[in-house]
């Protein structure tokens, strides 16, 4: 649980996103840079998004976020993904709705580490010789030819759904004697007091 904003823990520096923090400076501890980094943001929600029962769902949605991520809202711990290419999301919903007269506060410390299990793969070799290293001190191998480019590198946007959505829809189209067939699963969320309406336009 994160009471305070990173601004008084320490030194901060603004950063933009989506971008490297590594290749946005030029500092070279930053540039080779290896383990965890922080960002923080403060906003203002919709007065309609914080309403209790008011029927909308706030979702957080992080485009992308190299290696391993994990996200905080208003100093709670609201999800983590591992992977940097892929995009993931939280219901935020509970989090923003308690606290409905403050700004929301978004935290999300990245650690650009990469093992034999990430994408790209790489190794963390630990240095003993404690006559030329400090204690702990460790260097990233790698096994490719390109710049390790970390931080979050695609939006991070904010949205909202009616309490009742669309999750997932699936579509397979199939063809038997000569007649069209498609097969469609919708997967509704919320509450089961709901209708739905489909439309099958013909082309």
């Amino acid at each position: 649980l994160f009471r305070s904003s990173l601004r008084e823990t320490g030194p901060v520096i603004d950063m933009p996103v989506p971008a490297s923090f590594n290749d946005i400076t030029q500092d070279a501890s930053l540039r080779d840079f290896i383990g965890w980094v922080w960002y923080e943001k403060e906003l203002w929600l919709p007065q309609r998004w914080v309403v209790k029962d008011g029927g909308t769902r706030v979702v957080l949605r992080v485009g992308s976020a190299h290696y391993f991520a994990v996200v905080w809202v208003n100093g709670l711990e609201v999800t983590r993904h591992e992977g940097g290419h892929l995009p993931f999301e939280a219901d935020i919903t509970s989090v923003t709705q308690a606290t409905p007269g403050e700004p929301c506060r978004i935290t999300i410390a990245v650690n650009n580490t990469l093992t034999l299990n990430t994408l790209p793969p790489g190794s963390i070799q630990y240095m003993q010789d404690t006559a030329r290293y400090p204690k702990g001190y460790f260097v990233q191998n790698i096994q490719f030819d390109f710049f390790n480019y970390a931080g979050i590198h695609r939006p991070v946007i904010l949205y909202t759904t009616p309490s009742v959505y669309i999750d997932d829809i699936s579509v397979i189209g199939d063809f038997i004697d000569g007649v069209g067939i498609v097969h469609y699963q919708i997967l509704v969320i919320g509450p089961q007091n709901y209708s739905l309406s489909l439309l099958l336009n013909d082309l």
